[in-house]
């Protein structure tokens, strides 16, 4: 199976290390792992295109050298332009994100939403530019941020998924979840709306670990992609 795989793509987000296979040109055998060094022993001696938003590139180039892997960032070759300001700011998740959309959706404007640790809404148009986007804070740390800055409110990040859903709250803990959810659903689609002025049509591209909670609350057309970002590292490896 080993001889069958193409390059190892890895996904370094804020909280978690996942991987998969490319085998002929299918993405395949997703792995969670504890640590970047379990994953390096695991595929010791097979090219790497790795796209991290927490460690350092340098140190990631010196734990991966060998001479096909890629750490990913704005100077890599890539099949999109990115018409952004500041690219060394540009984190490398949201440079494969848009690159995967553009790969799938290559005759849209697509609005990529990325909604984990941070929530990130993104756009690349038809052309295969990246036009800039948003970040915000995701769920769970506007929950903290709540609890953290005042000294009443408690932090309901871990047990949010068991309050009731209400419209709006009939307790201390309720209102936290709507202040926080509901304020993401608007956010959304205050984006969209204001897109939908400059752009004929928007795709709308779901994505992250929190995306099954909002799929069904945003008014947009929907791809619930869960692979997006291993297809746009597969993209980028493939285009060098």
């Amino acid at each position: 199976m080993s001889e069958k795989i193409e390059v190892i793509l890895v996904d370094l987000g804020s909280t978690v290390i996942k991987s998969a296979e490319a085998i002929d040109g299918e993405i395949q055998n997703r792995k969670t792992w504890d640590t970047i060094d379990s994953l390096k022993k695991h595929y010791s001696g097979l090219p790497v295109i790795i796209s991290s938003v927490r460690k350092n590139l340098s140190e990631l180039e010196d734990l991966f050298p060998e001479k096909e892997s890629i750490v990913l960032s704005h100077k890599t070759s890539l099949p999109i332009k990115l018409d952004y300001k500041t690219p060394e700011t540009l984190g490398p998740d949201r440079i494969a994100l848009s690159v995967g959309a553009h790969h799938i959706f290559p005759e849209e404007n697509n609005l990529i939403i990325d909604l984990g640790t941070c929530a990130t809404l993104d756009l690349v148009d038809r052309n295969g530019t990246f036009r800039g986007g948003i970040i915000s804070p995701g769920l769970k740390m506007r929950m903290k941020a709540m609890a953290q800055f005042t000294k009443s409110l408690p932090d309901i990040s871990e047990e949010w998924e068991s309050i009731k859903k209400v419209d709006y709250g009939t307790t201390t803990k309720e209102s936290l979840l709507c202040g926080s959810f509901h304020a993401m659903i608007h956010e959304i689609q205050s984006t969209i709306q204001t897109l939908n002025k400059d752009f004929a049509s928007i795709n709308i591209i779901l994505t992250g670990g929190d995306a099954k909670f909002f799929e069904s609350r945003i008014k947009a057309h929907i791809f619930a992609g869960s692979k997006i970002v291993e297809i746009g590292l597969y993209r980028i490896w493939k285009y060098q």
